[in-house]
């Protein structure tokens, strides 16, 4: 899969079966399903850390949205979201042995992730601005998967320029480029 293509509904299967496209309430009941898991997964995480916590669970039109708030600490954040990663693998993990197919949630603390994200978006916009000046491409920094698909929406709705992805993981990145 691009960056750049929605995730998969199809639904899994087991025994070679053919995959077959999810309805709309079934999409919702599946992403319903891994929220549910991924806040049981991460309530108990708390618990054995003695944290406070409060959960919100938000489904949008591809992911879940898991964010932790009043946690009052910044130990699950980590510097520069080390840590936010390294539980968001955990809970991806945790909910793919669960239900056997890859997992659509995304976990945020404190609303850290939405405001490097909001980040991002400045200097994707930034970028697209350069590039129609000069014509010339411009690489923004290396970005986890999601990220880069929201660099290449803007991009996308975005006159003049267009939008790849380059570079191997975890240092792959999106180039901002005159549209040809």
């Amino acid at each position: 899969m691009t960056d750049t293509e929605t995730p998969s509904r199809d639904e899994p299967t087991a025994g070679g079966e053919e995959a077959r496209e999810l309805s709309a309430e079934e999409w919702i009941d599946l992403l319903d399903e891994e929220a549910d898991l991924a806040a049981d997964f991460v309530e108990g995480l708390l618990d054995r850390l003695d944290l406070p916590g409060d959960i919100e669970i938000e489904i949008g039109e591809q992911q879940a949205f898991i964010t932790l708030q009043d946690v009052g600490s910044g130990l699950l954040i980590g510097r520069r979201g080390a840590t936010l990663d390294a539980l968001q693998e955990l809970v991806r993990c945790a909910i793919q042995r669960q239900t056997e197919r890859r997992s659509h949630v995304r976990i945020d603390v404190e609303g850290y992730r939405s405001r490097q994200l909001d980040k991002l978006r400045d200097k994707c916009r930034d970028a697209i601005a350069e590039v129609r000046e000069s014509g010339k491409p411009v690489r923004l920094e290396p970005m986890d998967a999601y990220e880069r698909k929201m660099m290449h929406d803007l991009a996308a709705s975005s006159a003049g320029v267009s939008s790849a992805s380059e570079g191997n993981e975890p240092r792959r990145r999106v180039v901002i480029q005159p549209e040809t």
